[in-house]
This record gives structure tokens, C-alpha cells and sequence, in this order.
């Protein structure tokens, strides 16, 4: 991935745990500040009450000197509460990321920054 590729992935479902609450996934992809990207979204999160971390992972982005944080929260907010267009990255919505049945969550955010599928 090349340095103009630095961007934040989102996708929500419902939580799996918790039927009355959004599970967010979010990858921040970049060389710095990716902790102060995420705890935006969180606060942004937060908004409606706890929000509830599910899992934190980070890796090395191959072939860059990028690194991707990788985060799941389950919250009441709305999408509609994160405020994409004051985020400094270019953000995609990625329907992929979500729980999986087969595989993991993680595989697949391994596979897609560390494989390079």
C-alpha cells in the first residue's frame, strides 16, 4: 500500500452479544496518530452512553511503513452520530468486516493489510 493509501475502515452490524446495541468495526491505516483517530470514534460512540470494546488488534501493513489499529465496540450510537466528514483520512465502508461464522474477524483484516489479498 502506498502512503496516499492511509484511511479508516468502518462497517457496523447488529452486536451478536447484545441485540439492543451496533457492533462497530473500525482499522485505522497509517504511520501515526491511529490511537487519537480511534479515540474520536469512540467518543463519538460514546454519545448515547458506554461503549463497550470487544477487541483491540494492530499489525504492519506489508510492504509499507504503515501500521493498521483494529477495533470493535459494541454501542447504541447511530452511525449517523460519527462525524466522517472531520476525520483526516479518506474513510471507506467496508461490508467484509464483520463476525464470521467461518474464519475470524481478524483473519480477514490480517489477510487484507498483511497478505496482501
Amino acid at each position: 500500500m502506498a502512503k496516499v493509501n492511509r484511511h479508516i475502515r468502518w462497517n457496523w452490524e447488529q452486536s451478536p452479544d447484545n441485540p439492543e446495541m451496533a457492533r462497530y468495526h473500525f482499522v485505522i491505516v497509517d504511520d501515526r496518530n491511529r490511537q487519537t483517530l480511534m479515540n474520536k470514534l469512540i467518543e463519538w460512540l460514546s454519545v448515547t452512553g458506554a461503549c463497550e470494546n470487544i477487541r483491540i488488534t494492530e499489525g504492519k501493513v506489508r510492504g509499507d511503513k504503515c501500521r493498521y489499529l483494529f477495533e470493535s465496540y459494541d454501542s447504541k450510537s447511530s452511525p449517523e452520530l460519527i462525524q466522517w466528514g472531520n476525520l483526516p483520512k479518506r474513510v471507506i465502508r467496508d461490508r467484509n468486516l464483520k463476525e464470521r461464522k467461518v474464519g475470524t474477524i481478524e483473519d480477514y483484516v490480517t489477510n487484507l493489510y498483511e497478505m496482501g489479498s
